[in-house]
């Protein structure tokens, strides 16, 4: 009897410490998933950060009010200066000592020299310019878009490892990557309007990313809230207005979500909530007008305030 008590007792023992071993398992893995889709997260919402400043420097938009700019301020030299220092340089020289003649013309040359440069630097002023959505330049930066398309390559990769690690669809992956491919064609070539229908596409698939990192409704919200702004951006220089006019809605739809759906962790920023849903239904009233610029004002404050919330 005493035996199969014993027998009992270590098989009793040895149930325990398999489940412990296997809820130790499932939770660890569990924990990893998690780990996992955290960093997917943190890298999407940086390489989206990445992707708005694209979008903006098509029309150069930018979030600060002021820059700072150079000018060239012209400074006349006058002859006499030339002069009265060569009249000082003679009056040190003796009429016999031909080297130090040669010694002082160079330190002088060596000094005009100087002067020069340092005179060049002087001439230079700047200031602090501001600037703003009717006053901006016309011509897009193309250097700068491409240096950021080029740099975005190498943070492409990691994303794509870690969201294979996630319950994302994979053919969105990879066709997300084949379409930044042609995202940097379209740049390359200088093409605006292939430049912003590739950026469009492009953020096109960051709304499913988003929902297979996170169970968070507000960031889920706001994705695809800028998703159908970045739409209706993306085709104004083509005038559609209806289409315009299509994304806009959809795009006030999503957010009157999140305006009637404020928890108590988001009574912070219900002040920015409010102000968005108020901009948003403003840039409808610019698609009414059928006015670029009207629409870019708001635009502007509008992603302004959703960067906020």
């Amino acid at each position: 009897m005493k035996k199969y008590r014993k027998i009992a007792y270590i098989a009793l023992i040895i149930l325990v410490l398999l489940s412990g071993f296997f809820i130790y398992k499932v939770l660890g893995k569990n924990d990893t998933s998690e780990d996992i889709k955290s960093k997917s997260l943190a890298e999407i919402k940086f390489l989206e950060g990445k992707f708005l400043g694209l979008f903006n420097q098509m029309n150069n938009i930018s979030f600060e009010n002021y820059k700072i700019s150079s000018i060239e301020v012209p400074q006349k030299e006058t002859k006499e200066q030339g002069s009265n220092s060569s009249k000082s340089s003679n009056n040190g020289q003796s009429d016999g000592e031909n080297n130090d003649n040669s010694g002082s013309s160079q330190g002088s040359g060596s000094s005009s020299s100087e002067n020069s440069n340092s005179s060049k630097e002087q001439n230079k002023q700047y200031k602090l310019e501001e600037v703003g959505i009717l006053t901006k330049d016309s011509e897009v930066d193309w250097n700068y878009i491409k240096n950021e398309v080029e740099d975005i390559y190498t943070f492409l990769y990691p994303m794509t490892l870690d969201l294979y690690q996630t319950r994302t669809n994979q053919d969105d992956i990879v066709n997300f990557n084949k379409e930044f491919d042609k995202l940097t064609k379209a740049v390359k070539e200088e093409n605006k309007e292939e430049t912003l229908k590739e950026l469009s596409i492009l953020y096109g698939y960051y709304p499913k990313f988003v929902d297979n990192c996170t169970e968070e409704q507000k960031e889920k919200i706001l994705i695809r809230t800028k998703n159908y702004i970045f739409k209706a951006y993306s085709i104004l220089d083509s005038e559609d207005w209806n289409a315009i006019s299509e994304n806009v809605n959809n795009g006030i739809q999503e957010i009157t979500k999140l305006v009637t759906s404020i928890t108590s962790e988001q009574k912070d920023n219900q002040y920015n909530i409010n102000k968005a849903y108020i901009i948003i239904n403003e840039l409808q009233n610019a698609v009414a007008l059928k006015d670029k610029e009207v629409f870019l004002i708001k635009y502007k404050n509008l992603l302004e305030e959703l960067q906020n919330i």
